[in-house]
């Protein structure tokens, strides 16, 4: 169980402080977060009930966590989560992070105050049809970026562990209907479907 929160939680990162977040985008990551968000996707992917819905940018990040190998997810891994129509932003500190995680960030968590921020950014790209793709786009230690060699370096090593990501360990796809829909809001992920196949 260790091992696999240490991997997720150092693949996707720790953001912003709450202070520099909007408070209305921000959210939490809680096994609850997880329900949540299976319910509109099975309301809006697999019952057909509705044409759309919008998952909390917290609940979103749940429901990844579990689908890169998670479970069950720890009552509180000290993250806050925020969504724009661009990034997924995870925050925290370095000291609210399990031993396990820190340990995966190296020599940096010895040289570096336990109180300083680390940003993570994911993004949605493109991709096919059938598919959700979000990329880790770059970490930051306080104002510093990781470098891309050393992110590199570690992040194949999450990608071997994860069968979940690409070997990269910067890549999810996450399957939904070829005419589903996933895109990113204020606050918010949005899952969309046509509306020709709900189920009256």
């Amino acid at each position: 169980m260790k091992s696999l929160v240490r991997g997720a939680l150092v693949l996707w990162g720790i953001a912003a402080t709450v202070a520099q977040l909007p408070a209305q985008q921000t959210g939490r990551i809680t096994p609850a977060g997880v329900a949540r968000a299976q319910a509109v996707v099975d309301s809006v992917f697999l019952d057909r009930k509705v044409e759309a819905g919008s998952i909390e940018g917290g609940d979103w990040a749940s429901y990844l966590m579990v689908r890169l190998g998670v479970s069950p997810l720890p009552d509180s891994v000290g993250m806050v989560v925020a969504v724009d129509t661009l990034l997924i932003t995870f925050s925290g500190r370095l000291q609210d992070l399990p031993p396990e995680a820190q340990a995966m960030v190296g020599p940096l968590s010895a040289l570096i105050d336990p109180a300083t921020i680390v940003v993570a950014e994911v993004e949605q790209v493109p991709a096919a049809v059938g598919l959700a793709h979000f990329r880790l786009r770059g970490v930051k230690v306080g104002i510093f970026p990781v470098p891309e060699v050393m992110l590199h370096s570690l992040l194949l090593d999450v990608g071997a562990r994860y069968p979940a990501l690409t070997k990269s360990g910067r890549d999810l796809y996450v399957q939904i209907p070829e005419d589903g829909k996933v895109a990113l809001g204020l606050g918010m992920v949005v899952l969309r479907t046509d509306a020709k196949t709900l189920r009256r």
